[in-house]
């Protein structure tokens, strides 16, 4: 199985999807591993080569020793990069992982083509915050007491639509997306409560999309649009009606616009193209 040692921990990636496709690196949020992504991968993965990776301490990547930063999980990201042999990908993160998408883009500007941001915000401490119910929900309910009833959790990451329609798919989703333990939850949450990254979007020229869920009771819809303003030239697409995990209950909305904006901003298939080479 691929692993990136990164000393203190090893991260584990999967890649799937042609050679020679744009490459697109999927970052996930806070709470779960890679597997959260369902089945977006295998969705993207006939017109891109994609690549995905458990964040430090979840799924199959093992604990490190230490407290954590949105820094060091973008550098973890950065190291993902290199063992796919990838030189620059378009990079789409989701909650947590856009932060360090965002943080990515920002401390390694040559490794991101394009740039889409789901479902984040610039920073925490002036960001529009979700209720004291949902925040309680969240962190005392699911992610530090247990998962509890998978009605719980829903209220925070899904519409009361999606919901509705389907609750069994909801509730398969959740467990196969393995939560993390407490202390990982502890300390990702400590990495969000001190990310920022205002003061330097305006150095940020790279094409990117902002998504949002206008739904989204934990990461409210105002986030995104305070967060495209603050990037040049970043376009913002709003899902009518969608919870926090768009990718999950509007996979279709989804596809479609991550395609159509990276067929737009980022040079397809010529054979290598965005790849390094070994040796």
């Amino acid at each position: 199985m691929p692993f990136v040692d990164r000393g203190s921990h090893k991260i584990y990636f999967e890649v799937a999807g042609p050679g020679d496709a744009p490459p697109l690196l999927l970052i996930m949020g806070m709470g779960f591993s890679s597997r959260g992504w369902d089945t977006l991968p295998s969705r993207l993965a006939p017109e891109f080569r994609v690549v995905w990776f458990d964040n430090r301490g979840t799924g199959r990547s093992t604990i490190p020793r230490h407290p954590f930063t949105m820094r060091q999980m973008a550098a973890d990201a950065a190291a993902v990069l290199d063992a796919a042999w990838i030189e620059s990908a378009a990079v789409f993160g989701i909650s947590m992982g856009g932060m360090i998408a965002l943080e990515l883009a920002l401390r390694y500007p040559a490794r991101v083509r394009a740039l889409v941001l789901g479902a984040t915000a610039a920073g925490w401490l002036r960001s529009a915050k979700p209720s004291a119910a949902t925040l309680g929900t969240l962190v005392l309910g699911s992610l530090l007491a247990g998962l509890g009833p998978p009605s719980r959790l829903a209220k925070v990451l899904v519409s009361e639509e999606h919901l509705a329609r389907d609750r069994e798919g909801f509730e398969r989703w959740l467990s196969r997306s393995e939560h993390v333990s407490r202390w990982i939850a502890a300390h990702q949450a400590a990495a969000i409560a001190t990310h920022a990254t205002e003061a330097r979007l305006a150095t940020l020229h790279v094409p990117t999309l902002v998504l949002t869920g206008t739904a989204d009771r934990l990461v409210p819809a105002e986030n995104s649009r305070r967060l495209a303003s603050m990037i040049p030239g970043a376009r913002l697409v709003e899902l009518p009606g969608a919870g926090h995990c768009f990718p999950l209950e509007r996979i279709d909305d989804t596809v479609r616009e991550l395609t159509a904006f990276l067929r737009e901003v980022v040079p397809g298939g010529a054979a290598g193209a965005g790849s390094r080479r070994a040796g």
